[in-house]
């Protein structure tokens, strides 16, 4: 059903293996949700092909070519061809990310001596701020294709190196030339996932990854700070924009904290974060095709008809999808905890039944007490089934972990339940331990819903559909009117729907293999920024 697609060597130059590493776990992923997942290199693409999904890292003309094809006849390719050729044409590319509202260099003019196709090239817009008088250097770039070599983008530290360079690469038959100022500050490297939470930052200065050597220009980095959050935001809008579902970039923070996007490409290596990124973009494939045959999603407040929503809380607005057992679990592998998964599962359905069993949390415990708690029962259970293990020494660098990615991931969900709260009222409908009203105020979340209706309070739980009746009831409309948003299937979204609401699913990384069809599902989103 699915065709994974590998790049042609030369346009993976010094990550071959890189490349190769992060496709090959993206197709792992894909296969433990239960898809047939073929391989094929770019140059061996068939015409007469017709599968139903493609993952692509192609980029020679003739793949572009045949996918776009594909497209047309109605195929799903990740990423899409249109925009793979958009970043064929550095100059092109980088007005498009200008216009969609980022900062970009703007384009330098060619020395004198360089080729008229340099000298006559269109500035490129930009929304930066005003381009320093004397730029500490330049950039020269090979505009069409991809670098293929160290030689295919250089630094000129002044005009003189300028001029020899562009002459340079006009000997080796370049002629359309890309010259960009050098703009200081900290080289910031980025990885993202279209249309999901998933975005990480690293300073290529402190690990020392370099794909040539010109990432050293910069300097060692100061951890200038800047808001990553809203880089994350106009950044993920520019890739949907221009049609990039797997994207990689280059910035550089000013001390005052600006962005200036120095590069944009399809598909990188992710070689940092290669197992994060490979589930956030196996999810964005399921998310997709489970979507497709769907209606769009229009913006909730247009919906005909809708008139409140109801949300779930636990997966849905503090893990960014992703079931609170596999949350835990990859804390306890960030955290280099000895334990296998076979038995970390074990411990995690046995401090889930002995919560559920015993009045152990308090109404008055915080979310991290809470975690606390689950957390220290899951490592003494361990700790009696290995020699040698002490939960004590992990307790605290687990609980820390997790609770700083919960706020992260509820201060975006606040974003969008604030603009929502706006439009229409909400409902929190949740399985919870009797507590959820201090974990709201916690998470500054408890303004936000007109009710709340908790398991522990009202003596009901998932998937029974009262709770959602019950939901629809404390808004006083009819269950027509009202669509639930949840990330799980056979919890929120099924009952759900027998409830007779509406449903959107948060389709995101559950506890088992294997993916539902998503037929109670009138929507299908990867992130909750696709409500807005």
């Amino acid at each position: 059903m699915i065709l994974a697609i590998s790049r042609a060597e030369r346009y993976s130059p010094n990550s071959i293996d890189k490349d190769a590493a992060i496709l090959h776990s993206l197709c792992k992923e894909l296969k433990h949700y239960g898809y047939d997942v073929d391989s094929t290199d770019e140059i061996s693409l068939g015409a007469n092909d017709n599968r139903r999904v493609y993952i692509s890292m192609a980029r020679t003309d003739q793949a572009l070519d045949l996918l776009d094809h594909a497209t047309r006849r109605g195929a799903i390719v990740m990423n899409d061809p249109h925009a793979v050729v958009l970043c064929k044409n550095r100059r092109l590319l980088m007005q498009t990310l200008a216009n969609a509202g980022l900062n970009t260099p703007a384009a330098a003019p060619a020395p004198a001596a360089a080729p008229a196709a340099s000298e006559s090239a269109p500035k490129t817009p930009s929304n930066s701020a005003s381009a320093p008088q004397a730029p500490s250097g330049y950039w020269v770039k090979k505009n069409r294709g991809y670098s293929e070599q160290a030689a295919d983008v250089c630094y000129a530290a002044d005009g003189d190196q300028l001029t020899t360079i562009v002459a340079q690469m006009k000997a080796r038959g370049i002629d359309d030339i890309y010259v960009t100022p050098h703009v200081e500050g900290d080289l910031v490297k980025f990885y993202g996932v279209a249309g999901t939470d998933f975005f990480r930052t690293f300073y290529p200065g402190d690990d020392r990854q370099f794909k040539f050597a010109q990432e050293e220009i910069n300097g060692l980095p100061q951890h200038y700070s800047f808001d990553a959050e809203s880089l994350q935001r106009s950044i993920d809008a520019a890739a949907r924009h221009i049609g990039l579902d797997f994207y990689g970039g280059d910035a550089i923070i000013a001390p005052d904290g600006t962005a200036t996007i120095i590069d944009f490409n399809d598909w990188p290596s992710y070689s940092r974060c290669r197992e994060e990124a490979a589930r956030a973009m196996a999810l964005a494939v399921a998310g997709r095709i489970r979507q497709k045959g769907k209606r769009p999603l229009l913006p909730l407040g247009s919906h005909a008809g809708v008139r409140a929503i109801i949300f779930d809380y636990g997966g849905t607005l503090d893990t960014g999808g992703t079931h609170w057992g596999k949350q835990l679990w990859h804390a306890y592998q960030r955290q280099q905890v000895p334990v296998s998964e076979e038995l970390f599962r074990e411990a995690y359905v046995h401090a889930e039944r002995t919560l559920g069993k015993n009045p152990i949390i308090k109404p008055e415990f915080t979310f991290l007490r809470t975690l606390e708690t689950k957390v220290e029962i899951e490592l003494k259970y361990i700790e009696e089934r290995i020699d040698g293990f002490n939960a004590s020494q992990w307790l605290r660098p687990v609980v820390d972990d997790l609770y700083a990615l919960t706020l992260s991931h509820t201060r975006r969900s606040r974003q969008v339940l604030t603009k929502l709260a706006q439009k229409m009222p909400m409902v929190l409908v949740s399985n919870f331990y009797g507590n959820v009203a201090t974990v709201l105020r916690e998470m500054q979340l408890d303004t936000l819903f007109t009710s709340v209706i908790e398991s522990a309070v009202v003596g009901v739980r998932k998937p029974d559909p009262r709770i959602f009746s019950l939901g629809v009831e404390a808004l006083g409309i009819k269950p027509s009117e009202t669509v639930v948003i949840g990330d799980s299937y056979d919890k929120d979204i099924e009952p759900a729907k027998a409830a007779g609401c509406r449903t959107v699913w948060y389709i995101g990384e559950g506890w088992n293999d294997g993916l539902p069809d998503a037929t109670h599902a009138d929507a299908v989103i990867t992130s909750l920024t696709e409500l807005e």
